[in-house]
């Protein structure tokens, strides 16, 4: 037979909702329980629909007050609109994840080069997206912070883009092959997280061959980034390669007491263009 009435303690257990909860529901009038002769809740098969509606709204962070108009509601529409909206935001929340778990699988890989830190690798570079500052170490603009964050406000991504970004340096041609390694063109963010709506903002950076090493440096020990530059640029000449444009550092993790570098120096084959100004002491 069956069951068309059930106590408040069989609707908990049934849809695993608190029993205060279904009791604060009560007294708020989003869904009214019934009282038997002794006075016990109890509800009718049919408002489990009601409660199984109420979850799953609750479940999408719908307010209280925007259910009980909705249950009230003798039109579907509003009840429509609201699920295309929120489709919308599953969707998104969809996409950020699935990009979080390929950020978390790029990590663990850049975690294992990092302790093969004397490893210097031809590799292609990923496509990616850039916001590019003036140097933030040498430029004179007291405005300089105001305007990057102008410029942020442009960007009409979620802010889940955030959780894809690292601090990028940049380096000149020029510089490297001169040995002036702290001396940077731009400082900027850089995106793994697509950014083509915001062209505006973001420039997209096309893959390119390159030399590539994972590096350490300690939070007072940046000059050590010298020597790992002179052993990429020896590494690229005993190979007939040719620095080709800027270098790239990627600060991938940061702990209190070390910094996780990631440089790229993009190359071409000597064969398409060599100036004996450019080789390098090995």
């Amino acid at each position: 037979m069956l069951k068309l009435k059930f106590t408040i303690g069989e609707v908990s257990n049934i849809l695993n909702i608190p029993i205060d909860t279904l009791r604060y529901y009560d007294k708020i009038g989003l869904l009214s329980s019934q009282r038997d002769l002794n006075k016990y809740r109890y509800y009718y098969l049919e408002q489990l629909d009601s409660l199984i509606t109420i979850r799953m709204l609750r479940a999408m962070d719908v307010p209280i007050e925007r259910i009980h108009a909705l249950l009230t509601d003798d039109s579907l529409n509003d009840m429509h609109e609201l699920l295309v909206s929120k489709q919308r935001d599953i969707d998104r929340q969809l996409t950020y994840l699935k990009n979080l778990s390929q950020k978390l699988d790029f990590l663990k890989d850049k975690f294992q080069h990092f302790e093969e830190s004397d490893v210097i690798e031809l590799v292609q570079s990923n496509p990616s997206w850039v916001l590019l500052t003036d140097s933030i170490m040498e430029s004179t603009d007291k405005k300089l912070g105001s305007k990057v964050q102008l410029q942020l406000s442009k960007i009409s991504a979620h802010q889940e883009w955030l959780a894809f970004c690292h601090i990028i340096s940049i380096v000149s041609k020029d510089n490297l092959l001169a040995g002036n390694y702290h001396s940077y063109l731009n400082n900027g963010i850089l995106s793994t997280f697509p950014m083509e709506d915001d062209e505006g903002v973001f420039m997209r950076l096309e893959p390119s061959f390159c030399a590539r090493k994972c590096v350490v440096i300690s939070k007072e020990g940046y000059t050590a980034l010298d020597d790992h530059y002179e052993q990429m640029k020896t590494f690229i000449h005993k190979r007939g390669l040719k620095i080709a444009g800027n270098s790239l550092e990627i600060n991938l993790y940061n702990q209190y007491n070390n910094h996780y570098i990631e440089i790229y120096i993009p190359v071409i084959d000597k064969e398409e263009g060599w100036n004996e100004d450019e080789k390098v002491n090995d």
